[in-house]
């Protein structure tokens, strides 16, 4: 066993450990051994050598209670309007893992589309959650998904059965902790052959000032898509300004089934996030189109992957970045094309916008394709708005301001054209937010 700090080890007597039948608390087991096996990452190596892995950490590996921001209950109001008002299907509160409530629409029970706990689901779709969970996110992903593995007190289980579609977004409100918090939501997501939905996953919450009683979120996702499925899955983190975030997101596509993945950023100090899909059946495809806003000292480090085990397949990556102040961002995005997967196209984007001096953007494409019967390629940009074309907006009567402002909103349009209605509006007023102090 390698030698570790006392204080960062899961304890024996952690009472996570003990949650679900003895399969499952066998898996929560191996997970703990995982952690406490595996050492910090190394500062500086591949995906960590923008961040620093100790943020991650909780000490000595307690899960504090949480307190919640006062103004929760006006936004519940307002998500249960929009559930009344028939636009959206179902709208979900976690609460750090600890009190997750239901609200879903008639139809939904009626077609059998499931949208429960997690931990009820171990027991009512056994099959499926036993086949399904912890197969692309554990405790071989990465020490910090192994602390997930081992520490989610409950979750949040969807299934959509064979031939069935969710008109309107799921809405899932996974609410963070105030100081001293520590939070491990955990969802897992099938979607049957020729069946439909879009979810909107929101992160909120957390320690509004930086200190060293920040909130800590370690988030897994899971997502199943069958033959034929269409899964559009939105994420929204907009966590508080002294909150830190650690999200692991993994995704499957069978054959000719489609996923449409959106990553938004706009909270938190520290935010690590990895999203990647696997092309797992001819046919499939994959879109993710990311939008980051970063001002003050945020700091952002994002990962992607799309992983082409199988040929004739295609992805697309569009992941735009915009920061401002003394924000600073790293992307990292990698292409993997197998050696059996013949004729695949796969498209990788990440072009970053600073709006004044001093924020930082690095950005590293990576593409490893094992054969050469594809179309693949890459682009990365980073750059300063043009003063070509603010002087042009500015001759037109337009002062800096807005110029500005109808930059980004031209930059950005693209990844938006991708999000919900609904959520169009909220997204809107983060970007127009950002611009107030420009």
């Amino acid at each position: 066993m390698t030698t570790q700090n006392q204080d960062i080890l899961i304890p024996e007597i952690t009472p996570e450990l003990k949650r679900g039948p003895q399969w499952l608390q066998d898996k929560r087991n191996s997970s703990k051994e995982s952690y406490n096996n595996t050492p910090i990452p190394r500062r500086g190596l591949h995906l960590w050598r923008y961040t620093d892995p100790t943020t991650f950490v909780v000490d000595k590996a307690e899960v504090a209670d949480a307190t919640f921001r006062t103004d929760l209950d006006n936004v519940i109001e307002s998500e249960l309007a929009l559930l009344q008002n028939g636009h959206s299907s179902a709208f979900v509160l976690d609460k750090a893992g600890r009190d997750i409530t239901f609200n879903l629409a008639d139809n939904l029970v009626k077609d059998g589309i499931v949208i429960s706990k997690l931990s009820d689901a171990v027991e009512t779709h056994s099959e499926l959650v036993n086949k399904h969970l912890y197969s692309q996110v554990n405790s071989e992903s990465g020490k910090f998904e192994a602390m997930n593995s081992a520490l989610w007190n409950d979750g949040i289980f969807i299934y959509i059965p064979d031939g069935k579609s969710v008109a309107q977004p799921i809405h899932l409100l996974r609410e963070s902790g105030m100081d001293n918090s520590a939070q491990f939501p955990r969802l897992l997501v099938v979607v049957g052959k020729n069946s439909e939905v879009t979810i909107i996953d929101e992160y909120s919450g957390g320690s509004e000032t930086q200190s060293d009683n920040m909130s800590l979120t370690n988030s897994a996702v899971e997502i199943f898509g069958d033959n034929d499925s269409r899964t559009r899955y939105i994420s929204l983190q907009r966590n508080s300004e002294g909150a830190k975030v650690y999200l692991a997101h993994r995704a499957k596509a069978q054959q000719n089934a489609t996923v449409l993945t959106v990553p938004l950023a706009f909270g938190a100090a520290v935010s690590k996030q990895n999203f990647g899909v696997t092309l797992n059946g001819e046919g499939a495809d994959s879109k993710m189109y990311g939008l980051l806003f970063g001002g003050g000292h945020q700091h952002y480090d994002n990962h992607t992957l799309h992983h082409h085990t199988v040929g004739k397949t295609t992805s697309d990556i569009n992941f735009k970045v915009v920061l401002k102040d003394k924000a600073n961002s790293a992307y990292t995005g990698l292409i993997k094309i197998e050696n059996k997967a013949k004729t695949c196209e796969a498209y990788q984007e990440n072009r970053n916008l600073l709006l004044n001096r001093g924020c930082k953007a690095e950005t590293i494409p990576e593409l490893e394709i094992l054969n050469e019967d594809v179309i693949c390629s890459h682009g990365a940009t980073i750059g300063p708005l043009d003063p070509e074309m603010i002087f042009f907006l500015k001759c037109r009567g337009i002062n800096q301001t807005e110029a500005t402002r109808m930059i980004v909103s031209g930059f950005v349009a693209t990844t938006l054209k991708q999000v919900p209605d609904d959520l169009k509006e909220k997204i809107a007023e983060f970007v127009t937010k950002r611009l107030e102090d420009i």
